[in-house]
């Protein structure tokens, strides 16, 4: 069959696609784009009893949960295999199918895929990708595909017709990175196609492009080569520019890959090889110390994935990149580094050359107030996670750090961060108040957090919007900004200065290496809920926890719409104000790390302890209990996950 047109024209066509566009879309499948494709359904006859297909984000995502529902709301769980593979029994489900997958890792996002109907034969196809998941974004009017795991939306809006006009959309948007990749820009289905995930031909165009939120929420798509130009996904998108096809091949790190790994592994030549002479990360300038994880044993190192391209200082083409990783207990996670195109054409890891250590990654929380006064401005928050390790000898951070300043894009003016007055936490806070310069005498802050807000949003069971008082505009803007005035991957601005307000050492340039976020997005985040025994005993007046604990049960349920979707957490904090009046008025904090293992059930528990930090070392050289709930006091309960790096923090809080 010849039928080719060019991106600009079938940019013009596809806006009125209608049953006859997607019929002529299963009509191109047939000719080669696809086989028997799954989003076109094709189908009198219908015979699969079964459902496979491959779980990728470029990389393949290993024992994914991947959760198949039915029209009629019946569902099925499975796991992926270590090459992202999957298959579902279909018995007891009707179509349409909404396909999840949760990488319990936490290095992909929750990623979704549609089945608008049962192809003839024993097993249809449905990937759950990068690319799959902008497809169910297309079909929502707010870009969120966890809108269609309802059985009625998922009924009215995943059709053969629907599903076909969205899959031509993103070929449209991908035409020329598609070509890039040897695959055929007119005809290409992202659900029906099978592949492997081994950086050639889908996969690689996986590779090249990212799925991240959209300013007014839902999704947008952007390319590794250009991640500031995105195009936003819903029903009523349309494609003015296809997206920039990457400088480089999928691959381009593959001899760097073999290399680290025989490095990590003791092949000390190989280190040469994979890290280069200037490297310096995080104030660290060998790789095991600025990243630890990497001397453990049963080190495995995944496939990296590309962030973003960039040119640094002299024209040297560099990239951001995040790496995951897979130890011998079974903890996975993923760091972030930078690699360099070298002189003689080769790459290797530069680093970030940082010389402290600091972290900014973007967070999205949501916050549920458990006391009839704080309940109505129950919301969503979004900004910077900003994370100053403290000072101590012998790390980068130098003993007498005293206080760290931030600027950049979202933040007014200058965020400064001081030690906290607190027990079970180690690293600097925001202060309370909004700082014109640098404090010139020791100083700790109550704020409670390393997070800058910069984006809030009222739930749909609030009833008032909330207003930052003066005495929180240290983490908090004014008023909430437009996310889409921040650059992704943006750089900022941190000083370090001691107690007299000397600065110390040099200005750092620091990158956020994950995608801009605002509050709007919460809305599309499957969250966890905190089971009502745990609110009734210990975040509520007279509860049979209410006094004072040494260390406190919490369970939750992954529950969303009776489906069980929502990300596992990975840790889980307690951090508990005293009382007014009360002697000591130390916050204690406590922290369990997970994460949890997935449970078919949907339900979870953790056991957190009093002053336990972070890093899971008890911090109290006397017993340290939670204090108990009385005038004056806070109690917070947080579930907490990472995604790319973004932290997400499910909060419910008791101001008493």
């Amino acid at each position: 069959m010849n039928y080719k047109k060019s991106a600009g024209q079938r940019g013009k066509k596809i806006w009125a696609l209608s049953a006859a566009g997607a019929l002529s879309l299963s009509i191109l499948a047939a000719c080669g784009g696809g086989g028997a494709s799954s989003s076109n359904g094709t189908t009198s006859n219908a015979t699969a009893t079964s459902m496979s297909g491959t779980v990728a984000v470029g990389s393949a995502v290993a024992n994914a949960n991947v959760t198949v529902i039915g029209a009629n709301g019946v569902s099925v769980n499975v796991t992926s295999d270590a090459s992202g593979n999957y298959t579902a029994s279909l018995a007891g489900l009707t179509a349409p199918f909404l396909i999840v997958a949760s990488d319990p890792s936490a290095f992909a996002p929750t990623l979704y895929s549609v089945l608008p109907s049962l192809p003839t034969g024993t097993t249809a196809t449905a990937n759950v990708t990068t690319l799959t998941t902008a497809v169910a974004a297309l079909l929502t009017s707010s870009g969120n595909p966890l809108d269609l795991s309802t059985g009625a939306n998922l009924s009215a809006l995943v059709t053969p017709a629907s599903v076909g006009a969205a899959v031509t959309k993103l070929d449209v948007a991908l035409a020329p990175i598609l070509t890039a990749n040897g695959l055929t820009a007119s005809s290409f289905d992202p659900i029906g196609t099978a592949f492997s995930a081994n950086q050639t031909g889908a996969d690689a165009v996986i590779d090249s492009v990212r799925l991240v939120p959209a300013a007014a929420g839902g999704n947008q798509l952007i390319s590794t080569a250009s991640p500031s130009t995105g195009i936003t996904l819903n029903q009523g998108t349309t494609i003015s520019a296809p997206l920039t096809a990457p400088p480089v091949a999928a691959n381009y790190l593959a001899a760097v890959t073999t290399a680290l790994g025989q490095c990590v592994s003791g092949t000390t030549a190989a280190c040469a090889q994979a890290v280069d002479a200037s490297y310096r990360e995080n104030g660290f300038t060998t790789l095991t110390n600025a990243h630890p994880v990497l001397s453990s044993p049963g080190l495995t190192l995944g496939t990296p994935r590309t962030l973003e391209f960039f040119t640094g200082t002299g024209g040297v083409q560099k990239a951001l990149i995040l790496w995951p990783y897979s130890i011998a207990n079974g903890t996975s996670g993923s760091f972030v580094t930078v690699a360099q195109k070298t002189a003689a054409g080769a790459w290797d890891i530069v680093g970030n050359q940082q010389q402290f250590n600091v972290t900014i990654t973007s967070f999205l929380d949501r916050r549920i107030f458990l006391d009839t006064a704080d309940a109505p401005y129950n919301r969503y928050e979004s900004g910077l996670g900003i994370t100053v390790a403290a000072g101590a000898a012998g790390t980068p951070n130098p003993a007498n750090l005293a206080s760290v300043a931030v600027s950049g894009p979202g933040i007014n003016g200058t965020a400064y961060l001081v030690p906290r007055n607190s027990t079970g936490s180690s690293v600097l806070g925001l202060t309370n108040n909004a700082l014109t310069s640098v404090p010139t005498s020791p100083v700790t802050t109550t704020s409670n957090t390393s997070l800058y807000r910069w984006s809030w949003q009222a739930l749909p069971n609030a009833t008032q919007n909330y207003v930052p008082n003066s005495g929180a505009l240290g983490y908090f803007t004014p008023t909430p900004i437009n996310p889409a005035t921040v650059p992704q991957f943006a750089t900022y601005t941190v000083k370090f200065y001691d107690s007299t307000g000397a600065q110390i050492g040099q200005t750092d340039s620091v990158i956020n290496p994950t995608a801009v976020i605002g509050a709007s997005a919460g809305a599309g985040v499957p969250w966890q809920t905190l089971s009502s025994a745990t609110q009734s005993a210990f975040l509520s007046v007279g509860g049979s926890q209410s006094g004072a604990q040494g260390a406190v049960n919490l369970a939750w349920s992954n529950l969303v719409n009776n489906q069980n979707i929502a990300p596992l957490a990975s840790k889980a904090q307690l951090q508990i104000s005293s009382g007014t009046g009360v002697t000591p008025s130390t916050e204690v904090d406590g922290w369990w790390n997970g994460p949890a293992a997935f449970n078919a059930s949907g339900q979870y528990s953790a056991t957190v302890t009093a002053g336990v930090a972070q890093n899971g070392v008890q911090q109290c050289t006397t017993a340290c209990p939670f204090p108990a709930l009385q005038a004056g006091s806070q109690r917070l309960v947080l579930l907490s996950w990472g995604v790319d790096q973004t932290s997400y923090y499910n909060i419910y809080k008791y101001d008493d």
